[in-house]
């Protein structure tokens, strides 16, 4: 599949870390454009972007407003038909966005990777998404949907989005009538949702080429070790699951009844 693909780094206040997100973005086997989205960092992340000069597209807003409209302004001034996006702590293998892409096809909403985790204080990675298929290759969203439900979150720095998909499915504050969010949970759960709405297939592969660097100063390390923080983030997860199954009912309802018209 010819399709241009964009690779978004939302970044704030990680300096010592983005380097290592944007090398590797740049060294993809697949050509890629890289947009760096700084909003509102006070350390010296704009040196850090001003070093790769013309390689990346540098966009850089002095308030921060939060994860959601950092996520989004890079996506929206993505010129890619397709999207990762690259979260400024963890990176990928120089052949990610190719095997994805691989197995992207048009009845495909999204692609994903097996990931590792990369831990600070041990040498052995855990390897996520052990119950995913064995082997790479497109699959139908019935085969995995159990599988994508039941798994750990699907983050997206291991996905390749539909742009206009990914648009969708960037949420600013709760879903509705829900009243449970934490730190811009919810619409990276829901990313990989929406598109098993719209298409009937899931691109996956095997190998694990997506590395997520479990620190400190990570969201989610952060609200595991704390049983509140981790008790509202299981109930951001928990709502968007439900809000999926909703749509799902609701999609269905409209089959049948001969109002929904489209794939």
């Amino acid at each position: 599949m010819n399709s241009n693909v964009s690779i978004v780094i939302p970044t704030f206040n990680r300096a010592d870390l983005l380097s290592r997100a944007i090398e590797t973005s740049l060294s993809q086997t697949y050509q890629c454009e890289v947009i760096v989205v700084d909003h509102g960092s006070t350390d010296h992340t704009p040196d850090i972007a001003k070093k790769f000069n013309r390689e990346i597209k540098y966009i850089r807003r002095e308030t921060d407003f939060g994860p959601h409209f950092c996520w989004l302004e890079g996506v929206l001034r993505s010129s890619g038909d397709f999207v990762h996006l690259q979260f400024d702590d963890d990176w990928i293998q120089e052949t990610f966005i190719e095997a994805c892409m691989n197995v992207m096809d048009d009845e495909t909403g999204f692609s994903f990777s097996r990931a590792e985790v990369e831990f600070d204080d041990k040498q052995n990675n855990t390897v996520l998404f052990k119950k995913m298929p064995k082997v790479s290759g497109i699959y139908s969203v019935s085969k995995l949907e159990k599988r994508i439900l039941k798994a750990q979150v699907i983050s997206p720095g291991c996905c390749v989005f539909r742009r206009q998909l990914l648009i969708d499915s960037i949420y600013i504050g709760n879903l509705p009538l829900d009243k449970h969010s934490y730190h811009g949970v919810g619409p990276d759960r829901f990313m990989t949702l929406l598109p098993m709405l719209h298409y009937p297939k899931v691109g996956f592969v095997s190998e694990p080429l997506a590395i997520f660097y479990a620190h400190a100063g990570s969201i989610t390390i952060d609200a595991l070790s704390d049983k509140q923080k981790k008790k509202e983030l299981g109930l951001g997860y928990k709502n968007v699951i439900r809000y999926y199954k909703e749509l799902k009912a609701l999609l269905k309802f409209r089959r049948f009844s001969g109002y929904y018209v489209g794939r």
